[in-house]
């Protein structure tokens, strides 16, 4: 599998077959797969997509 793009629409960050998958799609964190209902703002990537 070739690398692609977390699914989180704001974050730039690559994903791949190792990354978290919910609902078919991947995310480079947990708490992108759960759409940010933790209160995060950020995947600690470098990133403030949420």
């Amino acid at each position: 599998m070739s690398e692609q793009q977390c699914a989180c629409p704001k974050c730039e960050c690559a994903v791949n077959a190792e990354s978290i998958e919910k609902d078919g799609q991947r995310f480079c964190c947990q708490s992108y797969a759960i759409g940010h209902t933790d209160g995060s703002a950020d995947c600690g990537h470098n990133c403030q997509c949420g």
